[in-house]
């Protein structure tokens, strides 16, 4: 790929821009799909990829921002493992095993809500501020 110098060093003459917000909408097609399937650990891993695409612009802000990301994982963690398959024959969830998949539910939402919040920040999501660079006249 061709490069040129810039003002702060080197920068590409053609973006991904267009790329990278066309993977990042499937990805959030994808964690739709699998929440409402209940399929958690894929819709982790969906998460997880979203954030690969958004941590890379992060810049000075990164390691504040990966703390927070890691603080989610820690806190699923703690929960132990969590199966996407339903109990087989005539084997129940625990009271215990219910409760847990209630609140990993409502910390991977939490997680979400990080990214798309961390997407708008970055200017690759739904906000839109007036004077933004990337106005369509």
């Amino acid at each position: 790929m061709e490069e040129k110098e810039g003002n702060d060093g080197k920068i590409s003459k053609f973006s991904s821009g267009l790329n990278i917000v066309m993977r990042l909408d499937e990805l959030w097609k994808d964690t739709h799909k699998h929440s409402r399937a209940g399929l958690y650990n894929k819709w982790n891993l969906d998460l997880d990829r979203i954030w690969l695409e958004l941590a890379r612009d992060l810049k000075d802000k990164f390691e504040t921002e990966e703390t927070k990301f890691k603080a989610f994982d820690t806190k699923l963690e703690a929960l132990g493992n969590i199966s996407d398959k339903e109990p087989a024959g005539f084997k129940e969830l625990t009271e215990i095993q219910i409760k847990n998949r209630d609140k990993y539910y409502k910390l991977m939402m939490e997680k979400q809500i990080f990214l798309a919040r961390l997407e708008n920040q970055l200017g690759k999501g739904t906000t839109f501020e007036e004077g933004d660079d990337d106005d369509f006249d």
